[in-house]
């Protein structure tokens, strides 16, 4: 029960628009899903209600997210892995998916993890997956097509940087068709997005002038100034 009033305050604090408030937000809701991301009661907390909040988070691109996004995204993954994909992380959802197998008598569901009543060792599972969260990724124009993609990108590419790339590509499809829907909080520029950095083409002007550094002015007076002798012998060349 404590837990469920703490979900409901985080969904809360995820949306508030600070980025400071919501990068601390996330550390506690990691905590709370390596705690109760097994128990099937907080199912609908996590996999719609939160997960919606991370995922309309991300695709508005608010202005006051900048910086933030990758512990967003991160909390995206961590949900998705351990109620759809069996999969769960080191703590702070950190590290590759760790996959547990499916049960051989009853392939629909996954094996819990053996950490499952240790949060601090990466917690547990949802053992039947959900579909509250594909539900959320259809509700922001998704396919089912594209989401049996990510689904097989995510159990195929299991770091973390791979993943998080993998829902980023995802969510940036989503973001430009939000595009002009900018609501009462000014959206980030597309030089401050992260949804579109990899879309951005670099402006590197030339220098106005030659650049010279100080190394090369000390290297031109060495030469003009001739070789030197001062620390060679008294007798210079004779022998």
């Amino acid at each position: 029960q404590i837990a469920g009033y703490l979900v409901l305050t985080m969904i809360q604090c995820l949306q508030y628009p600070d980025a400071y408030t919501c990068r601390r937000c996330t550390r506690i809701v990691h905590r709370t899903l390596e705690t109760v991301a097994w128990v099937d009661r907080y199912t609908e907390l996590l996999g719609y209600r939160l997960f919606s909040v991370a995922v309309k988070a991300i695709i508005s691109e608010p202005k006051w997210m900048v910086g933030i996004e990758w512990d967003m995204i991160n909390i995206i993954r961590d949900i998705y892995g351990r109620l759809v994909l069996g999969q769960y992380f080191l703590p702070g959802g950190q590290g590759p998916g760790l996959q547990q197998n499916r049960i051989a008598s009853n392939p629909v569901r996954f094996e819990q993890a053996k950490a499952v009543d240790t949060p601090l060792l990466g917690g547990g599972i949802l053992q039947t997956p959900s579909d509250f969260p594909r539900r959320v990724l259809m509700e922001i124009g998704m396919s089912q097509g594209d989401i049996v993609t990510l689904e097989k990108s995510l159990l195929e590419n299991r770091s973390a940087k791979d993943q998080k790339e993998v829902l980023r590509d995802l969510l940036r499809v989503a973001a430009d068709k939000t595009k002009g829907q900018n609501g009462i909080l000014e959206r980030a520029g597309k030089e401050e997005s992260l949804l579109h950095q990899n879309t951005r083409k670099p402006d590197v002007t030339a220098l106005p002038e030659k650049l010279v550094t100080y190394s090369m002015v000390k290297k031109k007076e060495e030469k003009n100034a001739g070789p030197d002798h001062s620390d060679g012998p008294w007798h210079g060349n004779l022998f």
